[in-house]
């Protein structure tokens, strides 16, 4: 994810893709608007048979009907622990749903709680919720996540590449749509099921079938069942407060079963964890799920999404009010590393695929271009989560009136608090995050102290998987919340223009003064589970408002003994990475497959020399081969690790690692200077001279900023690290990691 502010608003802005080093490059620019210049003349053509008048300045429906916008927004239903448990049955399941005048069949996760279940469906009442925007999961440090899965998907579509590609094993393994749930962002167990215990922690090699449809046989390390998954998912009693989500992570199927809508969102505690207002009273939250979606005319959902599938500007005059045209790509734009010219072909079998009369969805919460009122009195607190497959945004609260666009403050990045030091500078600050903020004055800010420094933007970039919150000051206008186009490089893709909700002007009466939110840095340590158990009985005995309580017997009985990490089985043994080395992990192509995508590995002493005999060259993803090993430390203690992470290929890549958080380091830092906790981070491209091979990047031709995280394991077990764009990681940009206990 990264924040940045717009030199300019128009559609043409070169300084503002410029600023961005996930864009084309600025030494592109005239060959870049030429381009531009081409799609909007093939817009206008393709456009025209289904405008009534371009004078309407309304875009229209394939059908000719205009799409209206949403008067009634929704927010997630919310699903609250009690007791310090959330015991829920989950059904994947497909479900009709309406977007604008397409009723395509999505996928969505129905829920209640397991106490009104029976005979493992919910009931059909109010208690049950399957929404196709997403349900919110309302948790607390030291709760007990408990989650019955089971699968009534239909079979995988004819677009799903993964699942009808040149390996048979992986179709096998597929066809069926197997599912399971990843609790994105949460430091939890990767647990397997045992003969003592057949629940399952996070453990993303599990493949739940709809019953009878095992495959005849599975990857080694993964298993196959048809039957209910039983999850036990405990949330550490120091786990930090903040905006998570959950999804699926079956391999091959990634991109399909979230741009087919499986997914949802887990928020730890409360904002008033790290945020205070500046009466000290409370303040308004908004959820806004971004889901995308592209219908054919006959709303058949195309869940290997094309991001060639509509233009990347829209026309002059004309709105894209929650959703762009699907075009015709045979001309020789089209995303030629996927197989969709075959489903969707062209005129005369030309190359590129043809979506014409299609319609790509952007909506918020399930809804297309809403429409909700502006902030009032002293602002509200917006929370974002790209639970999307693979598009990224640009985010823009644009003025309708002025066309400017709306500073407002950032709070978090994937669930970290941004707080640093009072009188950090612009400067200071971009280093300390990665270079992901480009930092604005923020409007107010000299007028009162504050403990730590505010951070304002007008850009918010969401990659996929990424979560913010930002501050929205109250408005007397009406405004957009738009996503500008995105460029993720020369080998990447251009992710379109779009506006995506309709923001209503605030009565004046009801416009206080804007104010900013002051930010409580937030202590986040790896504890290990002896010491979280000994700090959770503290902070009972002490009674400390807020602090987490572990009243109920069978948590302090997990904490005592399934929740340490002793209780793992090593199936291997491994050594630690010595002092003063550290990973270095390769994000490019496949010499053996250059469609696909893939991760190498090598390891670099104290002298920044690679360590003999360590380099494996950049591969797809095999769940039986373990990419990386470590142990914890004496006692289970936490063991940080130093990674260097290097984008070869000419198009950026998003960065996430399970079951833990890390730090990215600005270059140089001195000791323990390591900003903030992140999950993922993306990874800027080198260009068009970055052809995703090592040999490129070791020439020198291949000039990349390299990015270094600092990443504390303290969680034993089996888990992954991969790109979290849905092509790039089912295509094979994943990696298996071990974490044993300490021997």
């Amino acid at each position: 994810m990264i924040l940045r502010v717009a030199a300019s608003l128009t559609f043409t802005a070169p300084e503002h893709e410029s600023n961005a080093h996930f864009t084309t490059r600025p030494d592109n620019h005239w060959l870049r608007h030429r381009i531009e210049f081409l799609e909007r003349m093939k817009c206008v053509v393709a456009a025209l048979g289904d405008l009534i008048c371009l004078g309407c300045f309304v875009l229209v429906s394939s059908s000719g009907r205009p799409l209206a916008a949403d008067p009634l927004p929704s927010e997630p239903p919310v699903f609250t622990s009690s007791n310090h448990l959330l015991d829920l049955l989950v059904i994947a399941e497909p479900s009709t749903i309406t977007l604008g005048d397409r009723h395509p069949v999505a996928w969505v996760f129905e829920m209640c709680r397991t106490a009104v279940a029976r005979h493992d469906n919910c009931p059909r009442d109010s208690r049950t919720f399957a929404p196709y925007g997403g349900i919110r999961l309302q948790l607390y440090p030291g709760d007990h996540l408990r989650m019955r899965l089971i699968n009534r998907l239909p079979p995988v579509p004819a677009d799903a590449i993964y699942a009808h590609g040149g390996d048979s094993m992986m179709n096998g393994m597929l066809s069926a749509n197997p599912v399971n749930i990843h609790t994105h962002g949460l430091i939890v167990a990767p647990r397997k099921a045992s003969a003592a215990d057949r629940t399952y922690g996070d453990y993303v090699y599990v493949m739940g079938y709809p019953a009878g449809k095992l495959p005849p046989m599975v990857s080694p390390d993964e298993t196959a069942t048809d039957q209910p998954i039983q999850y036990d998912i405990y949330i550490p009693p120091h786990h930090p407060s903040g905006i998570y989500w959950f999804h699926p992570h079956v391999h091959g199927l990634n991109i399909n079963q979230l741009s087919e809508g499986l997914s949802g969102i887990i928020t730890i505690g409360h904002v008033t964890d790290y945020v205070s207002a500046p009466s000290g009273s409370s303040f308004p939250e908004r959820y806004l799920i971004l889901k995308d979606m592209q219908v054919m005319g006959n709303s058949q959902v195309l869940d290997q999404e094309d991001s060639a599938f509509c233009a990347p500007y829209d026309l002059a005059y004309v709105q894209r009010n929650g959703y762009c045209q699907g075009r015709n790509t045979s001309g020789g734009d089209g995303d030629f590393r996927l197989p969709l010219a075959s489903l969707h072909k062209g005129p005369h079998g030309t190359a590129g695929a043809d979506y014409t009369g299609g319609l790509w969805f952007f909506t918020i919460n399930g809804d297309v271009y809403p429409q909700f009122p502006a902030p009032s009195g002293s602002g509200e607190l917006w929370r974002f989560v790209n639970a999307g497959a693979s598009r990224t945004y640009d985010l823009v609260l644009r003025d309708d009136q002025t066309k400017a666009p709306i500073p407002f403050q950032v709070v978090s990045l994937n669930g970290a608090a941004l707080a640093p030091p009072a009188g950090t500078t612009a400067v200071g600050l971009r280093p300390a995050t990665a270079n992901t903020v480009d930092a604005i004055p923020c409007p107010g800010s000299t007028t009162r102290s504050f403990s730590t420094q505010p951070l304002c933007a007008t850009h918010l970039v969401l990659f996929p998987s990424a979560r913010a919150e930002i501050w929205v000051p109250p408005q007397s206008h009406s405004a957009t919340l738009l996503t500008e186009m995105v460029s993720t490089g020369p080998a990447g893709d251009r992710w379109p223009q779009a506006n995506l909700a309709h923001i209503a002007a605030a009565q004046p009466a009801s416009v206080a003064r804007a104010s900013l939110l002051d930010l409580r840095p937030v202590a986040e340590p790896m504890l290990s589970d002896q010491d979280a158990l000994e700090a959770s009985g503290r902070a009972s005995s002490a009674g400390i408002q807020g602090g987490p309580r572990l009243e109920d017997a069978r948590l302090l009985g997990h904490w005592q003994s399934n929740g340490a990490n002793g209780s793992v089985p090593a199936e291997q043994e491994c050594a630690a990475l010595p002092e003063g080395h550290r990973r270095r992990i390769f994000f490019g192509v496949p010499a053996s497959n250059p469609n696909a995508y893939g991760l190498g590995y090598e390891e670099v002493d104290a002298n920044e020399q690679p360590v003999p005999g360590t380099f494996r060259d950049i591969a797809p993803y095999d769940p039986s081969v373990i990419s990386v090993c470590l142990p914890l430390g004496p006692g289970n203690t936490p063991v940080t690790e130093e990674w260097e992470l290097i984008n070869v290929s000419g198009e950026a890549h998003n960065f996430h690692m399970h079951q833990t958080r890390f730090y990215v380091l600005p270059q140089n830092a001195p000791q323990g200077d390591a900003g903030q906790l992140m999950d993922n981070v993306p990874l800027p491209n080198g260009g068009a001279t970055c052809n995703g091979t090592v040999a490129a990047w070791r020439s020198g031709r291949c000039r990349v900023s390299t990015v270094v995280v600092r990443i504390p394991f303290s969680e034993a077990g089996d888990f992954v690290y991969h790109c979290h764009i849905g092509e790039h990681q089912d295509s094979g940009m994943m990696a298996h990691i071990r974490v044993i206990p300490f021997r």
